[in-house]
């Protein structure tokens, strides 16, 4: 019983700690969401407000049509927030059909006084309108089935209105993916998303195909004025989707290309060099313009001028070197005949210059500098080149007469 308590209890424990990590587990993953969602929101506020300025100057301008697109994405996505863009837009959708030709109503007639019979309701224009609207969406002509489908609420209001909800959540679904992806009309896309999700809510992918086209509109809010914010946005397209474009065809991985040369050109512009460097290095490494190299080379140099090689400087050294004198005296003997007595003097130094380089020096040649002069010997005696001279001096007799050690030596008389 005890270890059955026992096992129970680890159970138990294992259990807590299993659930404790999956709430936590759990509680972070909103906290991330709640952080995600906030920061699409702070985008996709300032977007909407670009596109709001954006779309008054176009209205101002003339330009009613774009006025129109823009206006419309503001109410879609903030109907509350700007109520001076419902003004607008239906200024603009005035000034849009103004020349529209104007078909003149019947004239009225007079009732009579006897009562008319209401006629029962007639289905078969209804019916007819649906059916073509059905296969209009299975031949995937979502602009034309969208303009059926308001055909038959105008006609019926209340003709199979589940049906029709789900047709019109469809056609604006998919059209909306289409404009985003295909036509490059990101402000349509957005604005038949947003309908389509009144109808219902959207799926992942059209959700995400409307966070990309918001994001970069946001980026072209920024783009050339601001060329720091438009790396960053960009960035995040053209990472996600490169080939994503707007109405002009430029693609997001072509404005986030471009964005890093502004960058650069900005930063070079005020003596940032290597700052600047960074930033042409990305753009060449995203993609290879030949354009750009010249200027991203004069970059770098001035980020990193290269070092100057230093002089070559040969340094002068004097080694000396010892070269003896020989000179003979003549000594008087007893004998009629003269010896040549050798006398060492002291060593002369005559300086030699070498020449030595420095380390960075490149000089090879060697000054070639004379040393000394030789001394002539007497020709009776010659010496040997390389024998070594005495050291001390040496008086040469004759073998064949001996010298009394205690007798002086007489003078030499002549005659």
């Amino acid at each position: 019983m005890k270890r059955f308590l026992r096992f129970l209890l680890i159970f138990l424990t294992l259990v807590g700690i299993v659930l404790s990590g999956v709430v936590g587990a759990l509680a972070g993953y909103r906290q991330g969401a709640q952080q995600a969602q906030s920061t699409l929101q702070a985008v996709s506020d300032e977007a909407v407000y670009e596109q709001y300025k954006l779309g008054l100057q176009d209205y101002q301008a003339g330009r009613y049509d774009l006025a129109r697109q823009r206006l419309e994405y503001v109410v879609a996505l903030r109907p509350d927030d700007y109520s001076e863009a419902w003004e607008y837009l239906t200024l603009s959708l005035k000034a849009l059909h103004a020349t529209a030709t104007v078909t003149p109503a019947p004239p009225t007639l007079t009732p009579s006084a006897t009562p008319t019979l209401t006629p029962t309701r007639d289905l078969s224009g209804a019916q007819s309108i649906f059916q073509r609207a059905q296969l209009l969406i299975s031949q995937g002509d979502w602009d034309g089935a969208i303009v059926a489908l308001l055909a038959l609420r105008d006609e019926d209001l209340y003709y199979r209105v589940t049906e029709v909800d789900d047709m019109l959540y469809t056609a604006l679904r998919q059209r909306g993916e289409q404009r985003i992806l295909l036509q490059g009309d990101l402000e349509g896309g957005i604005y038949d998303l947003s309908l389509a999700e009144k109808f219902g809510p959207l799926d992942y992918n059209a959700t995400v195909y409307r966070d990309w086209a918001r994001l970069y509109l946001t980026a072209l809010g920024f783009w050339e004025a601001y060329p720091e914010q438009a790396v960053y946005y960009f960035g995040q397209v053209a990472a996600a989707v490169p080939g994503l474009r707007d109405g002009s065809g430029l693609t997001a991985a072509w404005r986030y290309h471009w964005s890093l040369i502004h960058f650069g050109n900005q930063l070079a512009a005020e003596g940032e060099w290597c700052a600047a460097r960074t930033q042409y290095e990305r753009a060449l490494a995203y993609d290879n313009n030949p354009e750009v190299e010249p200027t991203a080379t004069y970059v770098a140099y001035r980020c990193a001028p290269p070092t100057s090689a230093p002089s070559a400087t040969p340094s002068l050294t004097l080694t000396p070197t010892m070269t003896p004198t020989v000179t003979f005296t003549a000594t008087a003997g007893p004998s009629p005949t003269s010896t040549l007595t050798p006398t060492v003097n002291a060593a002369t130094f005559t300086p030699t210059a070498t020449m030595t380089p420095s380390p960075a020096a490149t000089v090879t040649d060697t000054p070639t500098v004379p040393t000394s002069t030789d001394t002539p010997l007497p020709s009776d005696t010659p010496v040997p080149t390389n024998t070594p001279l005495p050291t001390a001096t040496d008086t040469p007799v004759p073998t064949d007469t001996p010298l009394p050690s205690d007798t002086p030596t007489p003078s030499t008389t002549p005659g």
